[in-house]
C-alpha cells in the first residue's frame, strides 16, 4: 500500500471516530483531524458513496454515520476474543454473588460494556452502555492501568453523575494509584443511588489492560461486605478472563 493510500486509510478510521460521536459539518471534521477542508469533503463523499456516512438536507450539510458502522460494531463484538473469553467468566460471578456483572473498555472518556449478565438475561457479547469512567468502577480501574488514556479524560471537565461523584482530577489520580496498589476499584453510588460496584483489572498477553471486569450490588449488600474478599472474588474472576486470553502471568 503506497503511503498517500494509507495515510487516506487512517484519516478515514479517524473521520469515523469523529462522526461516531457527535455529527459533523466538513469544516468542523476538517478542524478536528487537522486537515484541508477540501480533504475533509472528499473524505466525506466518498463515505457517503459507500453508504458509511449520511448527508442531511439545508444549507448546513452535517455527516454521521449510518446503521453500516453499526452492524460492524457488532460483529467485532460478538467475535472478539476478549468477549469470548469473558462470557463464561461474568456467568461465573454472577452466579455466585447474584449481582449485575459486566466487562468494559474503555471509549475515549467512557467506559463501553460489552458483556453484560443481570437477573434472568444470559450473559453474551453485545455492545451496551457507555458509562463515564470516572463516575463507575470499571472506569476507574481503566484509568489506572491505561496512563496516556487516564490523561486525556483527567484533562477535560468532568460531570457528576450523583451527589457522590468524585469530579476531582487530583483526588482521582491518588485514587487511582490506590487502585493499583490495592488490585480492585471501589465505587459507592457515584453512578447510580443505592447501587455500588467492584471491579479488576483482565490483562492480556502483553500485559497491558484492555478491560475491567465489574460487579455492581445494592449498597447494603455491599455495606455488609467484607470488601477485601469480594474484591479478591473480582480479581479472580478476571484473573480467568486473563488465562483465557494468556495473560495472567504479567501480574
Amino acid at each position: 500500500m503506497a503511503a498517500g493510500e494509507a495515510l487516506f486509510v487512517t484519516r478515514t478510521m479517524q473521520a469515523m471516530e469523529v462522526l461516531a460521536f457527535q455529527p459533523s459539518s466538513a469544516a468542523q471534521l476538517a478542524e478536528a483531524l487537522q486537515i484541508h477542508p477540501r480533504t475533509a469533503r472528499r473524505l466525506l463523499a466518498r463515505l457517503v458513496a459507500d453508504g458509511w456516512v449520511s448527508r442531511s438536507e439545508g444549507r448546513r450539510r452535517d455527516y454521521a454515520p449510518t446503521m453500516r458502522l453499526v452492524a460492524l460494531a457488532a460483529q467485532l463484538a460478538e467475535r472478539s476474543p476478549l468477549t469470548r473469553a469473558a462470557t463464561p467468566a461474568v456467568t461465573e460471578l454472577f452466579e455466585q454473588t447474584g449481582g449485575v456483572v459486566h466487562l468494559a473498555i474503555p471509549s475515549y472518556t467512557s467506559a463501553l460494556c460489552l458483556v453484560h449478565r443481570a437477573g434472568s438475561e444470559e450473559a453474551r457479547p453485545h455492545l451496551r452502555e457507555l458509562v463515564p469512567a470516572h463516575a463507575t468502577a470499571s472506569g476507574k480501574v481503566l484509568l489506572a492501568y491505561r496512563d496516556a488514556w487516564r490523561e486525556s479524560v483527567l484533562d477535560v471537565l468532568l460531570e457528576p453523575v450523583t451527589a457522590h461523584t468524585v469530579t476531582d482530577p487530583e483526588r482521582l489520580r491518588r485514587e487511582v494509584a490506590e487502585i493499583r496498589e490495592r488490585g480492585y476499584a471501589l465505587e459507592r453510588e457515584e453512578y447510580a443511588e443505592g447501587l455500588g460496584s467492584v471491579a479488576a483489572p483482565v490483562r492480556d498477553p502483553a500485559g497491558e489492560v484492555p478491560a475491567a471486569l465489574a460487579l455492581t450490588l445494592p449498597m447494603p449488600v455491599l455495606q455488609e461486605t467484607d470488601l477485601d474478599r469480594l474484591g479478591a472474588r473480582v480479581r479472580a474472576a478476571a484473573g480467568t478472563v486473563a488465562d483465557a486470553l494468556g495473560g495472567r502471568g504479567h501480574g
